[in-house]
């Protein structure tokens, strides 16, 4: 915030630089603290690949991709999937609607059209 800003602006317009810029610093702890963990994730893999390599007769390997980079992939494609088939029935349901009211529509018109006397 300058300081033309801050003595000749609205006063809410600090409050609102104050929550963004505390919004901004709980952002980036949580973005270290997810880096964090999962550098120790690799780390954890990495000395179980080498511990069982070296003391057991099965061999067992690191993973070659990161994680999360198949999966989402995988799980973006099933939601627009998903997504895609329930606009799709959507679209179905909504031409039976008008199907359905153009049908009546036409059998009402022909019932007062063919002599029909609406007073009884």
């Amino acid at each position: 915030m300058s300081m033309k800003e801050f003595w000749e602006d609205d006063p809410d317009l600090f409050w609102a630089y104050r929550f963004s810029y505390f919004e901004k610093v709980n952002m980036e702890q949580e973005s270290y603290n997810h880096r964090a963990w999962l550098q120790g994730v690799y780390f954890y893999d990495a000395l179980v690949v080498a511990l069982t390599n070296a003391f057991s007769k099965s061999k067992i390997y690191y993973p070659k991709m990161p994680y999360g980079a198949v999966e989402n992939k995988v799980s973006l494609e099933e939601k627009r999937k998903a997504e895609l088939e329930t606009q799709v029935a959507d679209i179905r349901a909504r031409i039976k609607q008008v199907n359905k009211i153009k049908s009546s529509t036409t059998t009402d018109k022909g019932n007062i059209e063919g002599g029909g006397n609406i007073n009884g």
